[in-house]
């Protein structure tokens, strides 16, 4: 099986990748929910860092039950299944294992961040109980008697090695129709892309994309406008948030295996586009059986130059224009009769 995943960096179209790479015959979808638990805090990631890269005893220990529990949260309750419902009730029971595989050896114990994770009333309310029996050398108490401590010191290629397993067995469970390809949302990030693609047993190919700021200023303004990953309070820290979500993702990953592109280009050159993420991936056109019935660039045309739409906020597009020039699309370039795809009466924003 080959993965085909999209990273982005907020609103800039990743989904496009998903829906166009859907359109294949031979590849089977999974674009309604984004996958993170590589990259996500106390993810995969994370925990490589805490058991290979800088163990430390306490602090490892601390990091796998972070994971843990970053793991139930993930698989969700009875009511909202989350990653149970897309892995077909594989989820809690293929990262037990995994949990299990890692671990040396665990005993009941505990140090003060356990106590401290209690939440800071519990954390000295059982504290000054932890001293009393201290003084009075009550041997057999303990505050947290069922607190667990986890030992775990794979080394590198032994944490790889376990860690490619288990998402391979994730990746088939997501691949109920057994297809040679695979389009999953999110799965690795726009940033040090390459140490999360270390984790994959299965073929993985990455595109990320980004999307003119202009756009994203006003869907962040409009369809968005209840979100707060994003700063509200003025336009000139909102340009200094989107310039350091891409500077952060470093430079630019060399792998072969990876491919930037341009949101607009999915629309105003799409035939390119197409081919491009076929030379990547190795998809065939003949395979290309669905075309245009989820990524048609005559709808999606109209998610472009919002800012014309809309003249409410045409002073702070003035100043995008004028503190992000490197990011901005260059529309003078294309026509929109020249958009290829499916006519179509919607002309709304999403």
């Amino acid at each position: 099986m080959k993965i085909i995943t999209c990273a982005s960096y907020f609103g800039s179209g990743s989904s496009a990748v998903t829906d166009l790479v859907s359109e294949y015959s031979n590849v089977h979808p999974n674009n309604e929910f984004e996958f993170r638990f590589i990259h996500d805090p106390d993810g995969i990631s994370d925990l490589e860092y805490h058991l290979v890269e800088n163990h430390n005893r306490e602090c490892s220990g601390y990091a796998f039950k972070r994971f843990i529990k970053f793991s139930r949260f993930n698989s969700g309750t009875w009511f909202n299944k989350k990653y149970e419902r897309y892995f077909h009730g594989n989820y809690r029971k293929l990262t037990q294992e995994y949990v299990d595989n890692l671990t040396d050896f665990k005993f009941k114990g505990f140090w003060q961040y356990d106590l401290a994770a209690k939440g800071r009333f519990r954390y000295y309310f059982l504290g000054v109980f932890n001293k009393i029996f201290i003084k009075l050398k009550a041997k057999e108490a303990c505050i947290l008697p069922k607190e667990i401590t986890y030992c775990s010191n794979p080394g590198k290629e032994k944490f790889l090695s376990l860690t490619q397993d288990y998402v391979s067995k994730l990746m088939s469970c997501l691949n109920e129709e057994n297809k040679p390809y695979m389009v999953i949302d999110q799965v690795l990030p726009s940033s040090n892309i390459e140490k999360g693609m270390r984790y994959f047993k299965d073929d993985i190919n990455v595109i990320v994309i980004d999307r003119d700021p202009r756009d994203v200023y006003m869907l962040c303004k409009t369809i968005w406008r209840w979100d707060h990953i994003f700063p509200h309070d003025s336009v000139e820290t909102w340009c200094k948030w989107f310039k350091y979500v891409r500077e952060s993702a470093g430079e630019r990953s060399k792998n072969k295996n990876v491919l930037y592109l341009q949101f607009e280009d999915f629309i105003f050159n799409y035939e390119k586009v197409n081919k491009q993420i076929e030379e990547l991936t190795g998809l065939k056109p003949e395979d290309h059986t669905a075309k245009f019935s989820r990524m048609n660039p005559k709808r999606s045309v109209h998610n472009t130059q919002i800012w014309k739409k809309n003249t409410k906020w045409a002073d702070d597009i003035k100043k995008i224009e004028e503190l992000l020039p490197e990011y901005l699309y260059d529309f003078s370039k294309v026509k929109e009769e020249d958009v290829v795809g499916i006519d179509t009466k919607e002309n709304g924003i999403f």
